[in-house]
């Protein structure tokens, strides 16, 4: 896997199809995304790209909040990267780059800069300046250049759906088989 770490260092990338989240823990629903991506970039001959943000964004946009990682940001790289995925693009995420709307970083970031020719995401996916972007938008903007949507459902077991969110509030209350049930693997306790 290649790790970028710089929007000006995103080498050409042939036919990329990609993903964009935090993906902290990358558990269950985030691996379940990361096979749909694989799939679809060998159906259509073309390579994997996670993109994801560094810091996470809530620690930027709500530092004074009890939010937490589930993992590092390296923990997180090694388990993308045991997913077998081509290209991680980690965007230096600031204030800055915060206020990029939906449209701005679809044309800018995804088009320009990537190129990418599809998209894989879940049905509760938002993107841009103050999540302004919802699916609606994000698949009139991806239509209008070009770029294929792939949505897959939203991963579900035992009738409840799988979220970073639900993983830490298990963490936050000791429940931690619950925690690793939901990651699918096993999780550290970070000092």
């Amino acid at each position: 896997m290649q790790i970028i770490r710089s929007l000006e260092t995103i080498p050409y990338i042939e036919n990329p199809v990609v993903t964009i989240g935090a993906f902290d823990g990358v558990h269950l629903g985030h691996q379940q995304i990361f096979k749909q991506l694989i799939q679809h970039a060998q159906k259509t001959g073309g390579h994997t790209v996670v993109i994801t943000f560094d810091p996470h964004p809530q620690q930027l946009l709500n530092p004074n909040s009890d939010f937490f990682l589930i993992q590092s940001l390296e923990d997180n790289i090694e388990l993308i990267r045991q997913q077998g995925i081509d290209y991680l693009i980690i965007i230096p995420f600031t204030m800055e780059f915060s206020q990029l709307s939906t449209q701005e970083f679809i044309e800018e970031i995804l088009v320009n800069r990537i190129g990418a020719k599809g998209i894989v995401m879940g049905p509760n996916h938002f993107l841009g300046k103050n999540r302004e972007g919802n699916h609606q938008i994000i698949t009139d903007l991806c239509e209008k250049n070009n770029i294929e949507i792939v949505e897959i459902p939203e991963f579900v077991m035992n009738e409840n759906s799988v979220r970073s969110r639900k993983i830490r509030n298990h963490i936050l209350h000791q429940e931690i088989d619950k925690a690793i049930i939901l990651l699918g693997h096993d999780w550290v306790v970070k000092k």
